[in-house]
């Protein structure tokens, strides 16, 4: 947001030690279930939810009139702390851009920040949001050492930016490398001006950005690389909304004002907090009265009141026999709770929608068992976030359960422990019991022998490069669900319905964007040296290629269906014109690519011995044009597509 001359649909620094992204897929901007969330360890430290009747001055800050050079992107607004342009009302935050001649300017608009009231290093932000079109609105950040280091050497997190008329928003950082470096990308195309939640997701290893729970793209910080020093300080949160200016350009629909973005609530969460913040309250709490004492069932003790305050909305948890409690809230369109047993790992689940009422039930429980629970709820007139906890001691008496059919004898002796990059889960995001998943197939017995029931699994860790296949009847039959990558929640329609489960790698063939025609290995010869070529599309395993993930370096290896052998440079080259040969796969450095999804689904391909991009040579549009490197220009002889074949 300081300064976006530079900005184009793709920018990507190339630097000794390299900045990268790993694949990810195009975003899909349809209604989602699954929503980006903090990990179960951490923590509310800081909020806004905008639902009172002003402006919390304790917690935002106003900036004020035209900024150097128009704040660095010579932008047409003046911006105030008037009301005009910056006011609460209606449980939202409303940043106004009106047409009107103030300060010299002939627009005015306004520019908030939690700098010097609110700055953090690392954790996971998330805003709801919508904005009108024609204008510039973003939520971004900035290092709070910019008033001693200044820009770029500061650095910049741009988790929303939207211009003009476009459908789609982009996510973009900056940063210093012997001058102004940046990385970023739009989504999708989807409706800006409906609400949608934008997040970030920074930590020591890496920067993730969300819309709506999909990723857009990841970009790998550990150990500084790429002269990332600057995204390892404390940052501060900006919101504004700016007219015109280098970026989006200097024609402007007067007869579009006024316009304006909306803020529903603004969270920051972390696992090991570390933040300043000179607000009384950083964190929004609502209030109600406390629970008495619930009643158990089928002979269960009273259990204990719920500490805490409930707001009026209607939640608790009751004693759901032996072993299980179950939690409710009324008034209620969707429900997420969050819980830990005896101080152990939190967890975060969606709860079971009945009409106007939310139930989720805790099972394993002995008596005694505390459990501290909180919840985040949108009620039937509208969104609410309560942040206070509660909790509970389970007054039931413990039961083991039952331990079921024990299967045949097959099932019994066909066990498969292998053990893997793929993780499943027994809650959403990531939460509750784990187990590790190799290649191969996986019946009710083995993900048994794991610690998982039957229809016990929530969530799946599924790295690009392999697919999963997940069952709802055991040795693989019934209905079936493929999961091509990270999902934080297998939605409402498989939610502790997995009974069996397979895991393979993906196969894909790579489509050049220029020429519409596939990654090759010339005459589906196997020989080590074998030219990379294009050719028409065919089907055959000349075509057909997996990847392999390098997690020191986020690297990957492509590897030919016909034999293992790699994509590799030969000659370890380092020139323009490099040639593309299959090799022996040896994961040396010239077989390793960092791999950059950009827009339309398309990805360049970076050699990390040469720096240099994957492209077809002289543009050619002909089945047997040559491939080899050359350097980065974001060309379309440059850009692959993967699509997957299995």
């Amino acid at each position: 947001m300081i300064s976006k001359f530079m900005k184009k649909t793709v920018t990507f620094v190339l630097s000794a030690a390299m900045v990268v992204s790993a694949m990810t897929t195009s975003v899909n901007m349809s209604v989602q279930t699954v929503k980006a969330a903090p990990t179960t360890g951490s923590q509310l430290v800081w909020s806004d939810e905008f639902n009172g009747s002003s402006i919390d001055t304790s917690k935002w800050g106003y900036e004020i009139g035209t900024g150097a050079s128009g704040w660095g992107n010579n932008e047409l607004q003046y911006y105030t702390n008037r009301t005009d342009n910056a006011y609460v009302s209606n449980g939202a935050l409303h940043i106004r851009a009106k047409r009107e001649s103030y300060g010299g300017k002939n627009y005015t608009s306004a520019r908030l920040n939690t700098n010097g009231k609110f700055t953090f290093k690392y954790g996971y932000v998330e805003a709801r949001l919508a904005s009108s079109q024609g204008i510039w609105p973003a939520f971004w950040m900035l290092g709070a050492n910019i008033g001693s280091v200044g820009w770029p050497a500061c650095g910049e997190i741009d988790i929303m930016e939207a211009i003009n008329a476009e459908n789609r928003t982009y996510a973009t950082c900056h940063w210093n490398c012997n001058g102004h470096a940046e990385f970023g990308k739009p989504t999708g195309n989807f409706d800006i001006t409906q609400y949608h939640t934008y997040g970030l997701q920074w930590d020591s290893q890496y920067i993730r950005m969300f819309v709506d729970g999909n990723k857009i793209y990841e970009m790998y910080i550990a150990n500084n690389t790429g002269d990332t020093e600057e995204f390892h300080r404390p940052f501060y949160l900006l919101l504004n909304v700016a007219v015109g200016g280098n970026w989006p350009g200097f024609s402007v629909n007067d007869s579009a004002f006024p316009q304006e973005m909306k803020v529903d609530y603004i969270r920051v969460y972390q696992e090991n907090p570390s933040y300043n913040s000179s607000a009384s309250s950083n964190v929004d709490h609502n209030t109600g009265s406390g629970n008495t004492g619930n009643t158990g069932n089928t002979g269960n003790t009273g259990n204990t009141g719920n500490t805490g305050n409930t707001p009026a909305s209607g939640m608790g948890m009751n004693s759901a026999g032996a072993g299980s409690a179950t939690a409710y809230v009324n008034d209620s369109s969707w429900t997420d709770i969050h819980y830990s047993v005896n101080g152990g790992a939190q967890q975060n689940v969606r709860m079971t929608q009945s009409g106007s009422k939310a139930t989720y039930t805790i099972n394993g429980l002995k008596s005694g068992d505390n459990v501290k629970y909180w919840f985040t709820y949108c009620n039937t007139s509208g969104y609410v976030k309560d942040t206070a906890s509660y909790t509970y001691t389970h007054n039931g008496s413990s039961s083991s359960g039952n331990t079921g059919n024990q299967g045949s004898t097959g099932s019994q002796t066909s066990i498969n422990s292998a053990a893997g990059d793929i993780y499943i889960y027994q809650d959403a995001n990531y939460g509750g019991r784990s187990a590790s998943l190799g290649l191969g197939n996986f019946n009710l017995a083995s993900l048994q022998a794991k610690g998982f029931k039957n229809d016990d699994l929530s969530s799946i860790k599924c790295p690009w490069g392999y697919k999963v296949t997940m069952y709802a009847d055991d040795n693989f039959k019934g209905a079936t669900k493929v999961i091509t990558g990270d999902t934080s929640y297998v939605g409402n329609d498989w939610n502790d319905k997995v009974s069996s489960i397979k895991v393979e790698k993906a196969r894909y063939r790579i489509v050049n964007r220029h020429s519409g025609l596939c990654l090759d290995v010339s005459g589906s010869n196997t020989a080590s040296g074998t030219n990379v070529q294009q050719w028409t599309g065919n089907g055959t395993l000349a075509q057909t290629w997996e990847v392999s993930f390098n997690k020191e370096d986020s690297t990957y290896v492509l590897t030919s269906a016909i034999h293992g052998k790699a994509v590799d440079m030969g000659g370890w080259s380092k020139d323009n014109g490099g040639n593309a040969i299959i090799w022996d796969n040896n994961n040396t450095n010239n077989q390793r690519w960092y791999i950059t999804s950009i827009d339309g689904g398309y990805s360049f391909l970076i050699n990390k011995h040469s720096n240099k991009c994957l492209e077809v040579g002289g543009w050619s549009t002909s089945a047997g044009g040559n491939v080899q490197q050359w350097e980065y220009f974001a060309q379309a002889n440059q850009q692959w597509k993967f699509e997957m074949v299995n």
